[in-house]
């Protein structure tokens, strides 16, 4: 047990302790003031001090103003955008059907100039026509004349999709690639005739086989994705080849829309082209697949043959 003669004395010896203790610390908080170890540093009073050694003692010196650590907490916000979807198209041999639950299509499917620039633009061919003695369910634009090339035509992907379908092969000897990109609401573009591919489409290509005169057989792919805005060419068409007519700067343009069966086809419907796309072929400047402003652009264009047939466009 403590006497109160005891008691007296730790108060007393605490009492001593804490105004030695408050002393140091103001001591610490002065420029000049002693300290023990060399090159220890405190901060009193929005200085930072540091111990240092004049003559023969250790002081602190002068110091440095800080800046008050901030007690606020900034949330960031990131917003993510998907580079994948979780829709697959198939074709089960009559018709085209979605794995998964495909969104909605926001029209226009392609945005002003989000796939080229149709202002360049010299001329077409219409979708939904025989030409060369084959049907092709898709069109073609030219941005020069037969026999004459133009440079510098870039193309790029108008909206994001999958890319399910590659080739690579050459024509006339001139190297040449398509692809095909589905929309994840079920719009597929068919785009060929290209001639120089960026970074990203380069890369995919390396693992196709190799390029072969007039081999253009396709090869299917799954998880590649590309998006709205991505170069996919910056030169099309054929600068030197061994037909005259195929000379220039042009491209194969098709849309599929893989929602349902082209209604302006009979049903007895047949050609030598591939179902899938044939018969899901749509005109692309007609209805609201392009913008206003490129539906208009291409409505008054010539066609490059002066054949106007197609199954698919009333424009006649």
């Amino acid at each position: 047990m403590i006497n109160s003669s005891s008691m007296k004395i730790l108060v007393l010896a605490l009492s001593i302790s804490l105004v030695s203790v408050t002393n140091n610390a103001q001591a610490a908080a002065q420029s000049g003031a002693k300290c023990k170890k060399l090159g220890s540093t405190t901060i009193s009073s929005g200085k930072k001090y540091t111990c240092i050694k004049q003559g023969k003692a250790f002081v602190w010196n002068k110091g440095v103003a800080v800046k008050p650590t901030s007690t606020t907490t900034t949330t960031t916000t990131t917003t993510v955008v998907p580079t994948t979807s979780t829709v697959k198209w198939q074709f089960d041999g009559k018709t085209w059907v979605a794995q998964g639950t495909a969104p909605a299509c926001s029209m226009p499917v392609i945005a002003e100039g989000a796939l080229l620039d149709f202002s360049r633009v010299k001329s077409i061919e219409q979708p939904g026509q025989v030409r060369g003695g084959s049907y092709k369910p898709h069109a073609a634009v030219r941005w020069s004349d037969y026999g004459s090339y133009v440079n510098g035509v870039s193309i790029t992907a108008p909206f994001d999709g999958e890319i399910v379908v590659a080739a690579q092969y050459k024509q006339g000897g001139n190297f040449q690639f398509l692809l095909n990109i589905i929309h994840p609401c079920g719009i597929m573009l068919r785009i060929g005739h290209l001639r120089e591919p960026s970074d990203f489409v380069r890369d995919i290509l390396r693992k196709l086989p190799a390029a072969v005169e007039m081999d253009s057989r396709e090869s299917s792919l799954s998880g590649v994705y590309i998006k709205k805005g991505q170069l996919i060419a910056s030169e099309v068409g054929m600068d030197s080849p061994t037909q005259p007519d195929m000379h220039g700067s042009f491209i194969d343009f098709g849309l599929v829309d893989l929602r349902s069966r082209n209604a302006s086809l009979p049903a007895s419907f047949s050609s030598n082209a591939d179902t899938k796309y044939s018969t899901y072929s749509v005109c692309w400047y007609e209805g609201s697949y392009l913008s206003n402003a490129d539906r208009a652009k291409v409505s008054v264009l010539p066609f490059s043959s002066g054949i106007s047939s197609s199954d698919y466009c009333t424009r006649r």
